[in-house]
C-alpha cells in the first residue's frame, strides 16, 4: 500500500509507493500528480504514454480513460481523438511545471495519433525542437482481410482456412494467430482478394521538445544545467558519429545495406545509430511479478539512449508513465535519479524488480 510520506521533489501528501537506490515511485494519475511536484525539479522528461488507439481495448488508451483524468472539463461534444488531445495538454502542462527551463521532454507517440499529442504538448507551452524516427522490421500487420470479411458476411466458411489458438500465459494473454487465410469463395470475395485495411508497422515518432528559455542555450546551461542536448553521450560507431534524428533496428540496417550498398567503404546503415534489439523488447525485458506482465515495454538499451541524450550527467528524469518501469531502469543504469508516476498499483512489483535488478548488477560490477 502507498504511504504518505514528506519528500523533497514535492508536496508532503504525495502518495510514495517506492522511495530507494534514487527512484522515487509515486501513485496515482499524472494529470493531478505533476502539478503537486516541486517547480523546476527535473532536469529531463522520458516517457512511452498511452497513444490513444485503445491498445487491446484496454480502457487507460481510450477516451474513456482520459475522461477519468479530467472530471472538471466538458468533454461531451468532442470527439476521441479531441479528448485525446486534450488530454496530453493537460499532462503536458504538469510536466512543463515540474521541469527546469530548457529541460527536454523525449516522448513516443503513435502514427495515427501522434499530430495529436504534438499538438497537445504545443499548447502546454513546449517548443517542439525535433521528432526522432524509430524504425524496425518485426511489426505485425493489424488489417482487416477484405476478401474474408466478405465470405464472412456472406456466410461462407472457408474450409482451408487455419486459425492457431494458444490458452496460454503469454504477456498478452491468450491468442490467436491465422495460420493460413484459406481461399475466397463468394464471388465478392474473389473480386477483392488482396485488399486490406493496414500496413505493417515499421516506425514510431519520438517528439523531443523544450520548456522555454527566458534567455540564451548558454543562460540556461549555466544557471540549470539544461537546454543542450548531450550530443557527445549518444554519439554511436566506432568513430563516434553524430546522432540523426532516425535510429534502426539491426534487420532495418541490413535491408538498407541491402539495397544501397556502400559509398567509400562506408555502409549506409553506418550513418544512423542501431540498436540491435528486438522492436518490441524480449522476455528479458518484460518483468513479471505477482502474475502481472506489462504488455507494451520498450527496449531498455533505446531507452538508455534516450535518457543520455536529453539528460545532463547525474540529472533528475521525469517519467509520468512508468509502466513496467523501463525508462526508471534506463536512468539508474545511466547513473541518473528518476521521479516515476504510476496509476495502476499493480505494476509496483514490476518496477521494484527493475530497481533490484540494477542493484543485483552494480553489486556483481
Amino acid at each position: 500500500m502507498p504511504h504518505e510520506v514528506p519528500h523533497a521533489y514535492g508536496a508532503g501528501d504525495l502518495p510514495v509507493e517506492i522511495d530507494r537506490d534514487r527512484a522515487v515511485i509515486l501513485g496515482g494519475d499524472s494529470v493531478a500528480v505533476l502539478p503537486r511536484l516541486a517547480a523546476g525539479v527535473a532536469d529531463a522528461l522520458v516517457t512511452d504514454p498511452p497513444y490513444g488507439l485503445e491498445f487491446n481495448g484496454h480502457a487507460w488508451d481510450g477516451a474513456a480513460g482520459f475522461a477519468e483524468s479530467m472530471p472538471d472539463v466538458d468533454l461531451s461534444t468532442m470527439t476521441a481523438p479531441e479528448v485525446f488531445e486534450v488530454w496530453c495538454a493537460a499532462w503536458a502542462r504538469g510536466a512543463l511545471h515540474a521541469l527546469k527551463p530548457g529541460a527536454h521532454l523525449a516522448a513516443f507517440g503513435g502514427t495515427r495519433t501522434w499530430h495529436r499529442m504534438v499538438q497537445g504538448i504545443e499548447d502546454a507551452g513546449f517548443e517542439v525542437r525535433d521528432q526522432i524516427a524509430w524504425l524496425y522490421s518485426s511489426g505485425m500487420p493489424k488489417s482487416m482481410d477484405i476478401a474474408y470479411a466478405l465470405d464472412k458476411r456472406n456466410g461462407v466458411l472457408r474450409p482451408d482456412r487455419v486459425v492457431q489458438e494458444s490458452g496460454g500465459e503469454g504477456v498478452l494473454g491468450a491468442t490467436r494467430r491465422v495460420v493460413h487465410q484459406g481461399a475466397p469463395v463468394s464471388d465478392e470475395a474473389l473480386q477483392w482478394e488482396g485488399w486490406g485495411t493496414g500496413l505493417r508497422p515499421s516506425f514510431e515518432p519520438i517528439i523531443i521538445a523544450r520548456k522555454p528559455i527566458p534567455g540564451t542555450v548558454v543562460d540556461s546551461v549555466r544557471m540549470h544545467g539544461t537546454g543542450a542536448l548531450h550530443i557527445d553521450a549518444a554519439r554511436f560507431g566506432d568513430d563516434g558519429r553524430w546522432s540523426a534524428n532516425a535510429a534502426l533496428d539491426t534487420a532495418q540496417a541490413e535491408s538498407l545495406d541491402l539495397l544501397t550498398g556502400s559509398w567509400r567503404g562506408v555502409s549506409a546503415s553506418a550513418r544512423f545509430p542501431v540498436f540491435r534489439y528486438e522492436h518490441k523488447a524480449p522476455g528479458s525485458e518484460r518483468p513479471r511479478a505477482f502474475g502481472v506482465s506489462h504488455s507494451t515495454v520498450k527496449p531498455l538499451s533505446l531507452m538508455r539512449w534516450l535518457v543520455r541524450l536529453i539528460t545532463p550527467p547525474g540529472g533528475l528524469v521525469l517519467e509520468p508513465f512508468a509502466g513496467s518501469g523501463a525508462t526508471i531502469e534506463a536512468a539508474l543504469e545511466e547513473g541518473m535519479r528518476v521521479v516515476a508516476i504510476e496509476k495502476d498499483a499493480s505494476f509496483v512489483p514490476l518496477i521494484a524488480s527493475r530497481i533490484d535488478r540494477v542493484q543485483m548488477r552494480r553489486t556483481e560490477g
